[in-house]
């Protein structure tokens, strides 16, 4: 019966530049604070909201009272954020504002988007 259900519902295929499309975040700096996953789960609260986008951490609880979707953000505080936040359709100055929220990065054997061999989209920076 699910193979019935499966094979009637159309799959639609959008072409790889509308899937993995540019996303201008800032690079690395030398000495960047190194976070780790266990360190942003104790951030997940209105007090102390902290999310990792693209294995860097942001912390947004400034920033949780002026975003139009504040409690959407708790959803997602104290882990990865980065597929809400990609398929969130943020707009250039949203990515912009973004930068002034970082304070570190995942250690390199937690990286997902930016490591050798990892998952690639393209022009993340490495």
């Amino acid at each position: 019966m699910s193979s019935v259900l499966a094979s009637s519902m159309p799959i639609i295929e959008q072409p790889a530049s509308l899937r993995y499309s540019s996303i201008p975040l800032s690079t690395a700096v030398p000495g960047e604070r190194i976070i780790t996953l266990e360190e942003v789960a104790y951030h997940d609260t209105w007090d102390s909201c902290w999310m990792v986008i693209y294995d860097r951490v942001y912390d947004v609880t400034d920033f949780l009272d002026e975003h139009p979707g504040g409690d959407v953000l708790l959803e997602y505080a104290g882990r990865d954020a980065t597929c809400a936040f990609r398929g969130s359709g943020h707009s250039a100055l949203a990515l912009k504002q973004l930068q002034s929220f970082l304070i570190g990065e995942l250690p390199a054997e937690q990286r997902i988007f930016r490591k050798s061999g990892g998952y690639k989209i393209s022009n993340l920076p490495d």
